[in-house]
């Protein structure tokens, strides 16, 4: 088995996820996604993408030996960071401008976590 298809089957695992789930979550079918941890195909190019970003992971790590499942320099911003770099922000910007800023990177939050359910 690739190290692509033991990396997929595992990440589903953790989350407790069927294949099923997963497939209905990024719209493939699932004998699709069947076939790629089982080794017998790999996704696009395209699709690692919507992999990565399901399983919050770099395409790297699917792809290779390495054990990061998210570069060094990669960080996950949380709500409250995000937050507070706005309210940094809210300095060089104007007010309005900020206002709207701060909507998007809400609905923003509310969609990554709605994609993750």
């Amino acid at each position: 088995m690739s190290v692509f298809a033991e990396r997929l089957k595992e990440l589903r695992k953790e989350k407790g996820l069927t294949q099923q789930k997963v497939a209905d979550s990024l719209n493939i079918s699932q004998p699709n996604y069947r076939r790629w941890e089982s080794g017998e195909r790999r996704p696009s190019v395209e699709t690692l993408v919507m992999l990565a970003d399901y399983f919050e992971v770099s395409i790297d790590y699917l792809l290779t030996r390495k054990n990061q499942k998210v570069f060094e320099n990669e960080k996950i911003y949380t709500e409250e960071d995000l937050i507070i770099i706005l309210q940094d922000f809210e300095k060089f910007i104007l007010p309005f401008s900020f206002n709207i800023v701060h909507s998007s990177v809400s609905k923003y939050l509310n969609y990554r976590k709605n994609k993750r359910k």
